[in-house]
């Protein structure tokens, strides 16, 4: 919270407005920010509405009568952020450095310590803006992630390695029971706790007695192998002797600096304290991106995914400098999806700024409950409004191992199958916790089926995807934004695959969706072609049905 008194030029700039000096400081008490620079309060036009900025606060926007500002110095909530904000009114927001934000009382008040950040009006309606801010200043680069990403689910055995264990054989056993339950596979993630600690770049003999052997199992079966990074060092390692005194580099050159001292950095996570890589410093990036080549090319694995990354690491009170003075955490942040991108097997959760790049991104874990199955269609839409337009949901079922103790715990087959349903046609689906295990045979069946589903759709999807690639549009769209200023301007639980399908899957308790169809002709699931517009009340939908619409 701001403290003490009021900048006279803020003061001034009031008198110029015609923002009533209440709201000045109802605003003023509001922000978070110490020491901001530049204010602008920006009244809303008729009916706008705001989103963008920050992927995991989906589920609160659009944004009205914010209770504080935002502030993209500060927190990522877990997943990636963009310095930018969308209306409906076809305006955008867009500064080159990160900035605080809030709207109340019909007022979007914008505040920066680096430059006067304003709207820019680009159209008028929500897909002007975004296209026009994606032209300008993050333009889609012609690349997207391979194939095998979209055409097929992903297994990622997250889950299944935090109630096995963490060893080859239940890396192994996992890989012969998803082909052995019938499921199509396209890539396969291998997740954390392999390494003997964090930084040392190969396996615990003990438990990975041939690792080669288990990545060549995989590549035998046609599935392209992920495994999971981090950007840490443990401080009591040889590779932190080897990173601190390396003989070619001036000391420290390769590790995070501390603000004060002469020592490395470390921050605290959820495995511990580390030290971390300066990817700021491209001596840094350039050797830690060496290290995964080179464990890559070793073991014969095709790409990673990348972990952490996480904006509050390295928030302006934690004691972490970079390369250059002026930089801070969201530099740190963004140069890591940097180095995401150059591989092109990824998968990234935390970036900043890195809208049209090649990028798997994934939404941030959700616990295993309805709430979290919710959020997921609002995050989603703002990956793609924050310019990450290969997007995908966090593991089916969800993948907080909070959910699932391995001293037992109690699965809802309901919400299990409905998560499958629910990403069955998003630009990906990503499975982890072994459906075999714990559904009843009608239900795996289901998921079998919605897991085929998303194969046939793989044309589609890849059409879409390489459209994202080379206008940077998203491919999980809004409803606004495919059809403006028709009253979806609201959070929603149905969304649009590219400019064709509509998709409404069922993310309430009681089996009931309410879909809203818009102006045209529309084919259900069902074959039924249907008028719009058109408000359809949906009761006692089947787990085997997810209600789609084919725009004729």
């Amino acid at each position: 919270m701001i403290s003490g008194k009021v900048p006279e030029r803020i003061i001034g700039r009031l008198h110029e407005c015609s923002v009533c000096v209440m709201l000045f400081v109802c605003i003023w008490v509001a922000l978070p920010v110490s020491g901001a620079e530049y204010t602008t309060h920006n009244p809303l036009l008729e009916g706008e509405m705001w989103r963008g900025a920050f992927v995991s606060n989906g589920e609160n926007q659009p944004y009205v009568n914010m209770k504080k500002a935002l502030d993209l110095e500060r927190d990522n909530f877990g997943c990636a952020t963009a310095p930018l904000l969308v209306s409906s009114a076809g305006r955008y927001v867009w500064s080159e450095r990160p900035f605080s934000f809030i709207v109340t009382n019909n007022v979007l008040t914008l505040i920066s310590s680096y430059e006067q950040v304003k709207p820019v009006s680009a159209g008028k309606t929500l897909r002007d803006a975004f296209r026009a801010a994606s032209s300008r200043h993050f333009r889609a680069d012609g690349r997207m992630p391979p194939a095998e990403f979209f055409e097929k689910p992903q297994f990622n055995n997250w889950i299944e390695l935090y109630i096995r264990g963490t060893t080859q054989k239940t890396v192994e056993d996992y890989t012969e029971e998803i082909s052995d339950n019938g499921f199509p596979c396209g890539v396969y993630m291998m997740d954390g706790g392999y390494m003997p600690h964090q930084g040392c770049y190969s396996f615990v003999d003990t438990d990975f007695p041939d690792p080669k052997r288990m990545f060549a199992k995989i590549r035998d079966k046609g599935w392209k192998s992920l495994v999971w990074t981090a950007h840490f060092v443990s401080p009591d390692s040889r590779e932190y002797k080897r990173l601190r005194y390396h003989k070619k580099t001036a000391a420290l050159d390769l590790l995070c600096h501390q603000k004060k001292g002469t020592g490395a950095a470390v921050v605290r996570w959820w495995s511990g304290i580390s030290a971390v890589y300066d990817l700021t410093n491209p001596k840094g990036r350039d050797y830690y991106v060496n290290e995964l080549e080179t464990f890559l090319s070793k073991y014969g694995i095709d790409g990673l995914k990348f972990d952490a990354g996480d904006q509050h690491l390295f928030a302006p009170d934690v004691d972490v400098r970079f390369y250059r003075p002026e930089q801070t955490g969201v530099d740190y942040i963004e140069e890591y999806g940097r180095v995401a991108a150059q591989f092109p097997y990824n998968e990234i959760r935390s970036c900043y700024k890195c809208g049209g790049k090649p990028l798997v991104l994934r939404l941030m874990d959700k616990l295993h409950r309805w709430k979290d199955l919710r959020d997921i269609i609002p995050e989603m839409e703002a990956a793609g409004l924050c310019g990450y337009a290969f997007t995908v949901a966090d593991m089916i079922g969800g993948g907080n191992c909070g959910s699932y103790p391995p001293s037992g715990f109690t699965i809802d087959q309901k919400l299990f199958v409905r998560s499958c349903a629910l990403q069955a046609l998003m630009p990906m689906m990503q499975f982890s916790l072994a459906p075999w295990k714990v559904l009843s045979k009608e239900n795996l069946d289901h998921c079998r089926k919605f897991a085929e589903l998303h194969c046939r759709f793989a044309p589609y999807i890849l059409e879409c995807a390489a459209d994202a690639a080379k206008t940077g549009e998203p491919v999980f769209r809004s409803m606004e934004y495919q059809f403006p200023h028709q009253g979806f301007d609201r959070k929603m639980q149905q969304f649009m695959l590219g400019s064709r399908y509509l998709v409404a899957p069922v993310v309430q308790e009681d089996d009931s969706a309410t879909v809203e169809l818009p102006a045209g002709r529309w084919r259900d699931d069902l074959g039924e072609v249907i008028e719009g517009p058109r408000t359809l009340l949906l009761e006692k939908v089947p787990l085997s049905r997810l209600p789609h619409y084919e725009r004729l």
